[in-house]
C-alpha cells in the first residue's frame, strides 16, 4: 500500500502539472495527513490491549481516506486524453443488446417500482462510508483489506478504460432532458477536455461513464459487507436496485453496467488472492 500510494502521488502531482490541471491534492492530503493524527490512538489502544485483530484492521483506514483523496485526480489528468467521445458506441452497443435506456427512464418515470429504485442512486455515498468503516471497525479484516485492494485494482482498470474511452452520457447522445447534476457533469467534462488550465468545480468521479462506478463500488461494497450474515440479503437487494438504478436515472448507458460489472468481479477475485 505504501508504493501503491507513492505511485499515486506521484501520477497526480505530476500529472496535474503536465495537464495544467489546478487541483488542491497537496490540501487534500493535508487534510488526511490531520485526521490520521487523530485516528492514531484507535489502532494503539488495540495494540496495548493484545486485540491483534483489531488493530490490523483499523489501519486499514487511514489507506482508504489517503486513497480516497488521491483518485480524483487521476480521473481529471485521464479526462485530458482528449479520445473522441464514444457515446455512439456505447448506444449501438446497447442497441444490439436489445436495451434502450430512454425507454427504461420512461419505466420508472411511470411506476411505483421505477421511483423506488431512481430513489436509490443517491445511497451509494453512506453505503461507501459503511462498507469502508464498519469492517475494519469490527475486527473484518479479511473484508476490509479485500475492499481496500479491489478498489485500486477497479480504480487501475476503470480510470484506464475512461481515458481511452470517454463518453457523457445517455442524455447527450438520446437528446433527452437532463437533471441539474447531469448538465454540471457534462459541461465539466466537455470542459476538462479544452485545451489550456482546468479548475475543477464538481465531482470528478462524476466524469466517469464508461465503467459506471456506480456499478462497481455497489458490488464492492455488497462484497466488503458480506462477513455480516444479517446483512446479506438487505445489502445484496440494495446493491442490486443500485445497480439498476444507474440506468433508471439515465445516468449511464447499458453497455457502462456491464463494463462496471466486469470489473467489479475481476477486481474482488484479485483483491481474494492477493489481500492478505
Amino acid at each position: 500500500m505504501a508504493f501503491a500510494s507513492l505511485v499515486l502521488m506521484v501520477i497526480c502531482f505530476a500529472g496535474c502539472r503536465f495537464t495544467s490541471i489546478h487541483s488542491e491534492v497537496s490540501k487534500s492530503v493535508g487534510a488526511v495527513l490531520v485526521l490520521l493524527a487523530m485516528l492514531a490512538p484507535l489502532p494503539l489502544y488495540w495494540h496495548e490491549k493484545g486485540r491483534i485483530t483489531l488493530r490490523e484492521s483499523t489501519l486499514v483506514i487511514p489507506w482508504e481516506m489517503l486513497v480516497a483523496v488521491l483518485v480524483p485526480a487521476t480521473v481529471l489528468i485521464a479526462g485530458r486524453s482528449r479520445m473522441p467521445l464514444q457515446d455512439s458506441l456505447f448506444a449501438h452497443i446497447d442497441q444490439a443488446l436489445g436495451v434502450n435506456v430512454p425507454s427504461i427512464m420512461g419505466w420508472a418515470g411511470t411506476h411505483w417500482l421505477g421511483r423506488v429504485i431512481d430513489r436509490s442512486y443517491g445511497l451509494l455515498l453512506p453505503l461507501l462510508v459503511i462498507a469502508a468503516l464498519v469492517p475494519a471497525l469490527t475486527g473484518k479484516m479479511k473484508y476490509a483489506r479485500e475492499f481496500l485492494l479491489a478498489n485500486l485494482v477497479a480504480f487501475a482498470i476503470g480510470i484506464s478504460a475512461f481515458a481511452l474511452l470517454p463518453a457523457v452520457g445517455p442524455w447527450y447522445y438520446y437528446h433527452t432532458v437532463p437533471n441539474p447534476l447531469q448538465v454540471a457533469c457534462q459541461s465539466g467534462l466537455l470542459s476538462l477536455r479544452l485545451p489550456g488550465p482546468f479548475v475543477p468545480l464538481s465531482q470528478a468521479a462524476g466524469f466517469i461513464c464508461f465503467p459506471s462506478f456506480h456499478v462497481i463500488w455497489a458490488i464492492l461494497c455488497a462484497a466488503a459487507l458480506w462477513g455480516f450474515r444479517w446483512l446479506r440479503i438487505p445489502i445484496a437487494l440494495l446493491s442490486g436496485i443500485i445497480v439498476v438504478s444507474t440506468m433508471t436515472t439515465g445516468w449511464h448507458y447499458f453497455s457502462d453496467v456491464l463494463g462496471g460489472v466486469a470489473i467489479a468481479v475481476l477486481a474482488i477475485a484479485i483483491a481474494k488472492v492477493y489481500a492478505v
